[in-house]
């Protein structure tokens, strides 16, 4: 009898303490029979939906989701009570509850199944998303203005480049004219003014196209098909071999490269932009370029990081995210066979555009690399 009367007492304690964990979770929980009625509802789901647990208790589970979704729910329990199918259970989804004022909210429902004496009884938790909804919708808000502006933008460099261009075009001409057919008159010194003024226009010029491209690079529908780096990287050995002569350059290839499915043309430019400056920034004797893949970068498991590494001159820490700002050049205009300052620019938009990322490792006086993926980070975009 004492036993009994013990296990009795246990088993109310069991209860109240469970009553009292229910009563005092954040989410909402609720359990229904088969049927669809209510048979438990912790308080937070008394401040979810506005109904007592007196006056939720007993009533179909209908009353806690809009009209739309009566049949559906019921639909869903007898499917799966006649099939066995599990379409919902055990698995959490976005849905709409309605409170008893009628007003629909987002909520985040995960069901859970208890069988006992071969009654199905099925648990529900509840979450409000109301706030974490706002807040994506506001995040989506900021992210289509930001996208509108960036193509206002890119519109804006579009239009000025492409009406700077005649101007330029304009002064080149009337100076190049103004050497050939006055250019006994003009004296040494006037000539050479002409001569400066053709150099600035052309290199205004070549400006002008490489801001022009880098606008267009975000209109430009990437084409994704399968590639093998091996063929570009033997192609852009093949087109510069005259610069590696020239510079008394080399290129390795350390290891296997693989094929990915990205951008042909533009992937091919990236390739060719790193290796040509690993060879143009460089005042080695013997320049060295070392060209490879890994799949085993502690922040990329499994991807496919490619490197670039020379034995050059070095990029010093300070510049590490300035070198690929446009028309951004570390040294004089002329310096290291200079150029426009825009080829690490253009590099990075078409990675970006790839979905993948770049950054840089370098000791000045030693030589950089150059890391990037062309597929971005698992899970990612």
């Amino acid at each position: 009898m004492q036993e009994s009367m013990k296990l009795v007492a246990d088993e109310t304690f069991h209860d109240k303490q469970l009553r009292s964990v229910l009563d005092n979770t954040v989410d909402g929980i609720i359990v229904i029979n088969s049927r669809g009625l209510i048979l438990s509802y912790n308080k937070a789901c008394e401040k979810l939906f506005g109904y007592s647990a007196e006056e939720a208790m007993g009533q179909n589970v209908h009353i806690l989701m809009p009209s739309y979704y009566h049949t559906h729910h019921d639909g869903y329990i007898n499917n799966y009570l006649t099939t066995g199918e599990a379409k919902i259970i055990g698995i959490g989804r976005e849905v709409v509850g309605a409170k008893k004022d009628k007003t629909e909210f987002p909520m985040w429902l995960s069901i859970g199944e208890v069988i006992e004496d071969d009654e199905h009884f099925f648990v529900g938790i509840l979450r409000d998303i109301t706030a974490q909804k706002q807040h994506e919708a506001e995040i989506q808000k900021y992210m289509e203005l930001l996208e509108h502006s960036n193509r206002e933008l890119d519109d804006f460099v579009y239009i000025i480049s492409h009406d700077l261009k005649e101007p330029i075009r304009g002064m080149h001409g009337y100076a190049q004219f103004m050497i050939e057919d006055y250019g006994d008159k003009l004296g040494e010194d006037g000539k050479a003014k002409l001569n400066s003024l053709l150099k600035m226009s052309i290199r205004m010029d070549d400006l002008i196209d490489k801001l022009l491209y880098f606008s267009r690079l975000d209109r430009i529908e990437m084409s994704y098909k399968e590639l093998d780096i091996n063929i570009v990287i033997s192609e852009i050995i093949d087109l510069i071999e005259p610069m590696l002569k020239e510079k008394n350059a080399s290129i390795t290839i350390d290891t296997p490269l693989p094929t990915i499915k990205c951008d042909q043309a533009r992937a091919g430019e990236v390739f060719r932009n790193l290796i040509t400056n690993a060879i143009k920034y460089n005042d080695a004797p013997e320049k060295t370029v070392n060209i490879g893949v890994t799949t085993t970068h502690p922040d990329f498991g499994g991807e496919n990081v490619f490197y670039i590494r020379d034995n050059g001159i070095g990029i010093p820490v300070k510049h590490y995210d300035s070198v690929f700002k446009m028309f951004k050049r570390l040294h004089g205009r002329d310096a290291y066979g200079g150029g426009t300052g825009s080829g690490l620019a253009i590099t990075k938009k078409i990675i970006s555009n790839h979905q993948g990322e770049i950054w840089i490792e370098s000791k000045m006086g030693e030589g950089t690399c150059f890391y990037f993926t062309l597929a971005g980070r698992k899970g990612g975009a």
